[in-house]
């Protein structure tokens, strides 16, 4: 059970750090100033959290089984909160590709 925890904080930590790199994204990048705002740092601090949890992860299952699962459910997380914080479309595609990936997830799961 402790392992999951680590699952679901590394995918957290990643699907939040791209939400906050989205929020700090800016079209001046080549100022230094947009580069050290608090959206860009916050989402390079858990991208590092994600990177030290997702080792820690790795340690404890195979590769082959527990890459996809976590891409697939980032996948599905960042679907989510692009329409929650940023009002993006969530169409029929995108619903039937995240109702796939689930299935896939679920059916992967069960080799945990």
């Amino acid at each position: 059970m402790k392992s999951i925890l680590w699952i679901m904080a590394a995918i957290g930590c990643n699907a939040a750090a791209q939400v906050a790199l989205k929020l700090g994204a800016s079209t001046e990048l080549a100022r230094w100033q947009t580069w050290l705002s608090p959206a860009i740092l916050a989402g390079l601090g858990l991208y590092g959290a994600s990177f030290i949890l997702t080792v820690r992860v790795y340690a404890d299952y195979p590769l082959g089984l527990i890459s996809p699962i976590m891409a697939g459910a980032i996948f599905f997380l960042i679907n989510v909160l692009s329409a929650l914080v940023f009002n993006e479309p969530v169409t029929l595609d995108k619903l039937l590709g995240m109702v796939l990936i689930v299935a896939g997830i679920a059916l992967l799961s069960r080799s945990i």
